[in-house]
């Protein structure tokens, strides 16, 4: 069985010329990887073709249904990564120069079964940062994604009586819409005999994630958006 020449990495809008055939206007294209002799992705973000579904599926001797599904799981799968990527950042970003003492409690809290020491929580935030800015950094199949606390948004969060996340919403820029949500949020907050919070992260899932997080983790997230917008 040979090894196949092109690994399938995602599905780009970004790109609407088919880099084999040349055809132009198409609504989609497939990113490709080369692989080498062993069948190792060979080469980076920059050797990466963009094919359309039909040469894709020449060049893979494939069909195109099955190279439509593949390209589909694969950029699902990045689509996951991102996110990942995103909570990751929007929970230990805040706290990537905080004292030693501060990371090791916010790190050892969310995994608890690792070893409670300042050296162990400093290498594994600062390993867990590296990955999600690179995850967040590729281009392979589109322009890099948000990475940065000056890129974080705020997210006021509501939460039932029982402390479940009933919603979450992106705060306005707008000053007088801010305040209305502000106030429409309180009221809904207080129908349901809940409360309200407000956090800072890259999306509204990772918003959820800081928000269910404990209270040094909070801190250190609205004393990071603080410094940057100051």
């Amino acid at each position: 069985m040979s090894i196949p020449k092109w690994k399938i990495k995602g599905i780009v809008d970004d790109f609407d010329e088919c880099g084999c055939c040349g055809r132009r206007g198409l609504k989609r294209t497939v990113a490709m990887m080369p692989l080498d002799a062993d069948g190792n992705e060979d080469g980076t973000a920059e050797d990466v073709v963009y094919y359309g579904t039909s040469c894709a599926a020449t060049a893979l001797s494939w069909t195109q249904s099955k190279v439509t599904q593949t390209a589909q799981a694969a950029q699902h799968e990045q689509d996951q990564a991102d996110a990942h990527a995103r909570r990751m950042l929007s929970i230990y970003a805040p706290v990537e120069f905080a004292p030693v003492r501060d990371m090791a409690r916010v790190y050892c809290g969310r995994n608890q079964r690792q070893p409670d020491t300042g050296v162990k929580a400093t290498e594994e935030v600062a390993k867990l940062l590296a990955e999600a800015r690179a995850t967040l950094a590729d281009t392979t199949t589109g322009p890099a994604r948000p990475s940065r606390i000056e890129d974080f948004r705020r997210y006021i969060v509501i939460f039932t009586s029982d402390q479940r996340i009933l919603l979450v919403r992106r705060v306005p820029d707008d000053e007088v819409k801010r305040e209305e949500q502000a106030t429409a949020a309180q009221r809904r907050a207080d129908q349901i005999r809940g409360s309200i919070l407000v956090v800072a992260a890259l999306d509204g899932e990772a918003a959820r994630d800081v928000a269910y997080a404990d209270d040094l983790t909070r801190e250190w997230n609205t004393t990071a958006w603080q410094a940057v917008h100051a």
